[in-house]
């Protein structure tokens, strides 16, 4: 009998771990699916005026003022349909993470580019790609006919066009989304390679928000043309008239891309805005070098009301306990008016008799 009772134990405590095992390793039902094989290949093919020792995995030229030149990329497409392809290129900026991007333009250029990288390389609008096909594009690049020192930083994207009706195939087919992967290829390019000293700046501090929350954002510009590595900043809020530190931050391993600007937030932790003056210590390190400011700056009531609104983590609904405790208060202070107006009535009536 306790033989036949160990052994239905064991059977149990074996199911069980089948059923936890499954539940585990068992492909989970979503409510979008994505499809998530890459249909194209890009390999870029150097031109004689890249860099000697250079890397090989992007565009990195050393040409004079107003020379030109003609990169190239080698597209396959993988699939057994034809596909098109969008090719575009765009200046190097920095994002608010402190992370350069070499796919997307900024939504403001700093004034201090010598130029866009999208003036110089001439790309088609589109290309069409027969099943299996192999094709090489060319894209001239023509340098900027007044010379300029440091870097110049971009990239080429290269991205598959999905149409609204693909999409909607594969919706009815129940695939989902469709994905359109696309490929950056970096552009570098300069004059020459005389070392440039790195400079940044404080351009402005205001109320802000990133993703819909409170921030204060410093604007720290790269003035150069070079790659400001390793960055790393700290920064404090004050208010002007006061010692306590009210907001701060810090981040570090950041870059910025030459010539651009990058709006650094110290958040509020889902604080709202109040308006009045702050100051802002802020200290930007690279390597050796170091940069401090201090900045004050000031936060208006329409502004401060506005930002609070659209923070997703600010309650803006209303305090039901604060109104009914000044309710009350209003209720008691007419209650005392109306028994001290009525106290006097009666004195006066009592004297006349």
């Amino acid at each position: 009998m306790t033989e036949q009772r160990m052994r239905m134990k064991w059977i149990k405590t074996v199911t069980c771990a089948v059923i936890l095992l499954s539940f585990f390793f068992s492909p989970r039902m979503s409510y979008a699916q994505t499809e998530s094989e890459l249909n194209f290949y890009v390999t870029p093919i150097l031109p004689e005026s890249q860099l000697e020792g250079g890397a090989l995995g992007y565009f990195d030229l050393n040409l004079g003022a107003g020379e030109r030149d003609e990169l190239a990329l080698e597209i396959e497409n993988g699939s057994d349909q034809a596909i098109e392809i969008e090719i575009s290129a765009h200046t190097a900026f920095t994002n608010v993470n402190g992370v350069v991007e070499y796919g997307r333009d900024a939504e403001s250029p700093d004034p201090t580019l010598p130029a866009s990288i999208d003036e110089l390389v001439e790309v088609p609008e589109t290309v069409l790609l027969d099943p299996l096909e192999k094709r090489i594009i060319s894209l001239p690049i023509t340098m900027p006919e007044e010379e300029f020192k440091g870097v110049l930083a971009g990239g080429i994207r290269i991205k598959e066009v999905i149409s609204e009706e693909e999409q909607t195939q594969s919706a009815e087919e129940g695939l989902g989304i469709r994905n359109a992967f696309s490929y950056v290829i970096g552009v570098v390019v300069s004059n020459n390679r005389s070392a440039t000293d790195p400079g940044l700046e404080l351009l402005d501090v205001f109320a802000d928000q990133v993703n819909y929350r409170n921030v204060f954002s410093a604007v720290i510009q790269n003035y150069t043309a070079t790659f400001v590595n390793q960055l790393e900043v700290t920064a404090e809020i004050r208010s002007v008239d006061g010692e306590t530190i009210l907001y701060e931050t810090s981040q570090s391993s950041m870059q910025m891309a030459p010539n651009s600007h990058m709006h650094f937030p110290i958040p509020l932790d889902g604080d709202r805005f109040r308006n009045g003056e702050y100051v802002l210590n802020l200290t930007a390190r690279s390597g050796e070098e170091e940069w401090s400011w201090e900045q004050i700056f000031s936060v208006e009531a329409e502004d401060a009301r506005r930002l609070n609104e659209l923070d997703v983590t600010v309650d803006t609904s209303l305090n039901w306990w604060m109104i009914a405790t000044a309710g009350l208060i209003s209720l008691l202070l007419i209650i005392a008016i109306i028994l001290i107006v009525h106290k006097k009535k009666n004195a006066k009536e009592g004297g006349k008799s």
